[in-house]
């Protein structure tokens, strides 16, 4: 037996190093790293006749973490569970307990929602057992999933071929993208037409924009001008009556802004996006980084934030003490209200963790700021006055609106003027004012100038990764924990693509969610999958039973399998595409069809004959200027699975290729090789010495033939989004 007696399993190694620090030699700390079972890969693994009982499987890339944990826990009679605080957490701890139970070993639950040597020591004061009722819930997602994934995509790999997937999270989300670009495309734009103009009154100026017409309003699309034509008509009356105008209204009202509530997971992705420029990958990566624990200087590692998975805003009664007896020392008692500020969650939140804040408000952004990294910085800085500002006043505007009339037309001007900071103090972009008007009153005023601009209807914007995340939130779909997977999905499975910040389906994706929407119309709704969550959220509160809730969401499922199975040649025979072209090796015809790898086209005759080739060599075009090393034929400029490449123009008989070069000569010193496109793992474009591995150079943007004029460095860089030029070597802008 081991001299500690104690062993505690937490789920990643960050968190065990921190719990280290807190709890001394009297305790094991160990890491499971996240999941350690599963169900199988290779088949379903759900007994749909015995109650939908889940058979699991260890995972094979965790067989030695798993032989690890049995090993040490041997010497041990208890063991103290410490996942995550959620359903996912809590299956953790129940796989876990199923692997290691033997006899005599004791097992125990802690929860904690924030990692700082109070919050453990107080969870270790009052250890629980493992809650059945959040297994039970995370396993009903999970078979749900399985049952989905695996028959949905089964149906629809025999018709687009291997390596097509569909999720019930997933395909809804990708649908919600679809039918934003059928919208975009549907589009038909409706030319209006703003006037302004240029009003004084006593010698003082102001702008207003025109907002009536003969009583009827204006200001919005469809009740502006439509036309030049009619646009100039309004100007020419008003010319007409240049000295007859006057301010018929001066009104002013005060407003009071209350502050925002603290952040939950969807609202803190989409401000990271917003204000930091952050994907929501980025900010839970940071954000897990600062809940798992910063090392202080000397001090021993704490967590920062709370933990960063949650839909809920509800604060604890100590951090609201502690908050308001730091603003008050600050600012002073009159900037706190009397009674500590509460927000609502909203509808259909599970409400089981606090919201995202910081873990110790005296730990101040600016106090941290030499110890944390910028990212973890800016990111910790937008916790902390967002929560900060919610036990501050509210802010108070002064709003004034005036109108200007005349000729029967209406002009109107919007002022506003801070009169209170309030919770602004904290930070002054929580409140953004219109322009200041000048001090005006009723009475006469003198037309000086105006202005008319065209303006055409513009459709709804595509989703950006955070605008996904906020509408998923919206509707219902998913949960904190599975918003950044679902999109990391869809791209992987290059359903989507990112066109600069936001999020385009491509070919292959509308074509399979059209095919999934048409088959399976009631499991990949909206309604479906935001009734699901509310289902799995009755059995985690124990009025729905695991069984019951998976009768329920199957037979939908099994219903549209049953008429999907059947109409499996017709859809098939849809997707291909006559070419008029025939077979080179048999003459038959060739259609196109859809495989593993996107479009190809196909013998007719197949399997008699395998001919066949990739839709892209049609597009292939000659490459100026350089000739095949191992032939001495030209080299073709091809489109393939990973993008842009150079294949021989004797292929087959030379299989040649090689990456598109940049022209660019390699900067490393003594390297005569040339920088060439290439491709990450995951997809991400980069740039390459050719001479790999002999030289390692490479850069992630698109490099320039040009000498910095700074440092002298021999090429430059044009960083995406506009960001401009820039050199690699001192880090500075270029201006060309």
């Amino acid at each position: 037996m081991s001299k500690k007696k104690i062993l505690v399993i937490i789920e990643s190694p960050a968190k065990a190093r921190s719990l280290r620090g807190y709890l001394g030699d009297s305790y094991e700390i160990i890491a499971s790293n996240g999941h350690v079972r599963d169900l199988p890969r290779n088949y379903l693994g759900v007994d749909e006749t015995d109650d939908f009982k889940p058979t699991y499987s260890i995972l094979p890339e965790k067989r030695k973490t798993v032989a690890r944990l049995k090993k040490m826990a041997q010497g041990y009679s208890r063991i103290y569970l410490a996942a995550d605080p959620d359903r996912e957490g809590e299956a953790i701890c129940w796989h876990l307990s199923q692997i290691l139970e033997r006899k005599g070993v004791n097992f125990s639950r802690l929860r904690f929602n924030a990692i700082t040597k109070d919050t453990i020591l107080g969870s270790l004061k009052k250890p629980s057992s493992i809650d059945m009722r959040l297994v039970d819930a995370q396993q009903a997602r999970r078979v749900m999933d399985r049952l989905v994934g695996y028959k949905v995509s089964s149906w629809l790999q025999r018709i687009m071929g291997k390596g097509k997937s569909a999720g019930r999270v997933q395909s809804v989300a990708l649908r919600m993208i679809q039918e934003r670009e059928d919208i975009i495309s549907s589009f038909l734009p409706v030319e209006y037409w703003l006037i302004d103009a240029k009003f004084i009154q006593e010698n003082i100026p102001f702008t207003a924009s025109l907002c009536r017409i003969d009583e009827k309003p204006s200001g919005k699309p469809g009740k502006n001008p439509g036309s030049e034509i009619e646009a100039e008509r309004i100007i020419k009356r008003m010319k007409e009556t240049a000295t007859n105008w006057k301010i018929s209204k001066v009104i002013s009202r005060e407003k009071s802004i209350t502050p925002p509530p603290p952040f939950i997971t969807s609202t803190l992705q989409q401000t990271a996006s917003n204000r930091l420029a952050f994907s929501p990958s980025r900010t839970m990566s940071i954000a897990q980084q600062l809940y798992e624990g910063i090392s202080l200087g000397s001090a021993e590692r704490t967590g920062l934030i709370t933990y960063m998975r949650t839909d809920s805003v509800r604060m604890s009664p100590e951090s609201l003490k502690s908050c308001r007896e730091y603003l008050a020392d600050k600012y002073g008692s009159d900037a706190l209200p009397a009674k500590a500020r509460r927000y609502r969650s909203s509808k259909g939140s599970q409400d089981a963790h606090e919201a995202i804040r910081p873990v110790d408000i005296r730990l101040t952004p600016g106090e941290l700021e030499s110890i944390l990294t910028p990212s973890q910085s800016s990111l910790y800085r937008l916790i902390w006055n967002r929560f900060a500002a919610t036990q501050l006043n509210e802010a108070k505007i002064s709003n004034t609106s005036v109108t200007v009339s005349g000729a029967g037309l209406e002009f109107s001007a919007i002022g506003e003027i801070l009169l209170e900071r309030g919770f602004s103090i904290i930070d002054p972009a929580f409140i953004k004012t219109k322009n200041r008007l000048p001090e005006l009153s009723a009475g006469k005023v003198l037309l000086e100038s105006f202005d008319k601009e065209q303006k055409f209807t513009s459709p709804p914007p595509r989703f950006s990764e955070a605008r996904l995340v906020a509408e998923m939130k919206k509707v219902g779909i998913g949960r904190p924990s599975t918003y950044v997977s679902t999109i990391k999905t869809l791209r992987k499975r290059e359903y989507v693509e990112k066109d600069g910040k936001v999020l385009k389906p491509t070919e292959l994706g509308t074509t399979s969610i059209r095919l999934l929407v048409r088959m399976f119309p009631h499991i990949f709704k909206v309604d479906f999958t935001a009734r699901m969550e509310e289902l799995l959220d009755s059995v985690a509160k124990g009025t729905e039973t695991y069984s019951d809730v998976l009768k329920q969401l199957s037979l939908p499922l099994e219903s549209s399998l049953q008429m999907a199975m059947k109409n499996t040649e017709n859809f098939r025979n849809e997707l291909q595409e006559e070419t008029g072209e025939t077979c080179p090796e048999c003459g038959a015809p060739i259609i196109i069809r859809w495989g593993r790898y996107g479009k190809f086209k196909a013998c007719t005759s197949f399997p008699r004959c395998r001919y066949s080739k990739p839709v892209e060599e049609d597009n292939s075009s000659e490459y100026e200027g350089r000739k095949c090393p191992e032939c001495g034929s030209s080299l073709l400029l091809k489109t393939g699975r990973y993008g842009k490449y150079l294949s021989c123009s004797n292929h087959p008989k030379c299989k040649h290729t090689e990456p598109v070069p940049t022209g660019v000569p390699c900067p490393a010193s003594g390297c005569t090789g040339e920088l060439v496109e290439k491709k990450s793992r995951r997809g991400r474009l980069f740039y390459a010495c050719n001479r790999y591995p002999e030289c390692k150079y490479a850069v992630w943007n698109m490099p320039l033939d040009r000498a910095c004029p700074r440092c002298g460095f021999p090429i430059l860089v044009e960083k995406n989004n506009k960001k401009g030029i820039w050199c690699p070597e001192c880090r500075k802008k270029i201006v060309i």
